[in-house]
This record gives structure tokens, C-alpha cells and sequence, in this order.
């Protein structure tokens, strides 16, 4: 499994971290910054060139409302998951962490 580290320390709002994410999943022109956006390119497999199995490693000193936005993106992406083993009956090795 590929592991990608975004040191984050620097980014005070959300819309930064984004743009990060952004490089690392090789997102496509017109991919949104939302937690759903990001949902749908890493577990569904739209709007991005990066293709499972991977893990994102998010590190540095985080800013809260950043720390806040990648641990929820982290839950959005484990519920997604689940909800594609149970729908489709299959899974997508993708993984956040916010260390």
C-alpha cells in the first residue's frame, strides 16, 4: 500500500489543507474542496488520478478547525467505505490519518 505524508502545519484553514489534498490525490480540474467532494474521488473513484490501495498521512502541528476538517473527512471516508461493502459488496483500500 502506497503511503503519501502531507505535513499540513502550515495551513491555517481548511480551503489550504484542501489544496494539498488536492496534489496528492491528483485531483482533476473542477474537483471540489467539501468532504463529500473528496468522499467521492477517494472511495468511488471520481475526479482523481491516484488509485487505491493508498493511505494519506496528515502531520505537523495542525491548526484546530484544519485538525477538525481532516478527522472528519477521515470518518466521511471509513462510513463511505462501509456503505460500498455494503452496497457493491466490495471495498477500496483508502485510508486518512491525522497524526
Amino acid at each position: 500500500m502506497k503511503t503519501i505524508e502531507i505535513d499540513a502545519s502550515r495551513c491555517g484553514n481548511p480551503k489550504e489543507f484542501a489544496r494539498l489534498l488536492h496534489e496528492a490525490i491528483q485531483a482533476i480540474p473542477g474537483h471540489g474542496s467539501s468532504i463529500e467532494a473528496f468522499v467521492d474521488s477517494m472511495v468511488f473513484g471520481t475526479m482523481s488520478q491516484l488509485s487505491p490501495p493508498y493511505t494519506i498521512v496528515v502531520t505537523g502541528d495542525l491548526k484546530p478547525p484544519v485538525r477538525a476538517f481532516a478527522a472528519d473527512l477521515s470518518n466521511a471516508i471509513g462510513q463511505a467505505r462501509l456503505e460500498r461493502r455494503t452496497r457493491r459488496g466490495d471495498d477500496v483500500e483508502v485510508i486518512l490519518k491525522v497524526g
